[in-house]
């Protein structure tokens, strides 16, 4: 296991008591469908692939170049991706990815309240080529955080955004957004909510950023 990058943001979060839609240890794995994931940009092409995956199945994202915009993927339906994450124990999520010959300029995960506004994401950096490996990114962090610290933990406000606090109390989309020029097909696997027992682990170690090669 090759690690691709890891930051220390010092936070413990405490077990949920609050009972809630969003569901800790969730994950999409792709193997029979798409599980309620569709493009999130008019630039997407989304297909889904029985195998090739990490393992099995995934999907895959490819850009139609007459609109030249980013590609993306995201959940506003699945129950269990959405909600108070404060409330449901939610502390991070991720998604493997595998950018085939594709150069990226940026992957995010990207959380919104709902369609009509802007959010907060978190910006994982350029993505190169390696061989058609899959990599994995996640990022844990405790939803009631400020503005402040979220911002000093690596987080993007984008404009009009509510508050972090607030909107990790209502998520309704779940988006990973893929950035680069010129053509692109990607794929996308796993994408999940955590914690998991092994990343519980690692947040009460005190790691709480890891992008992890598989």
């Amino acid at each position: 296991m090759k690690v691709l990058a890891a930051r220390t943001l010092c936070a413990l979060i405490g077990s949920a008591t609050v009972a809630g839609a969003a569901v800790p240890g969730t994950v999409a794995r792709f193997d029979t469908g798409e599980d309620g994931f569709v493009g999130s940009t008019i630039a997407t092409i989304q297909v889904h692939s029985a195998n090739g995956g990490n393992p099995d199945g995934h999907i895959q994202l490819r850009k139609d170049l007459t609109t030249g915009f980013d590609i993306g993927t995201r959940n506003s339906t699945w129950p269990e991706f959405l909600g108070d994450y404060a409330a449901d124990g939610v502390t991070g999520a991720g998604f493997d990815l595998n950018v085939f010959n594709t150069t990226l300029s940026a992957a995010q995960l990207r959380f919104r309240r709902n369609v009509a506004e802007n959010g907060w994401h978190y910006h994982f950096g350029p993505v190169l080529p390696d061989g058609n490996r899959w990599s994995s990114y996640d990022v844990l962090f405790n939803p009631s955080w400020n503005d402040a610290t979220a911002l000093a933990r690596g987080w993007t406000r984008e404009p009009n955004a509510p508050a972090f606090a607030d909107l990790f109390r209502s998520v309704g989309w779940l988006e990973v957004r893929l950035i680069n020029d010129g053509s692109a097909m990607v794929g996308i696997d796993n994408v999940r909510l955590v914690p998991e027992p092994a990343a519980l682990g690692l947040l009460l170690a005190g790691a709480t950023l890891l992008g992890r090669r598989r």
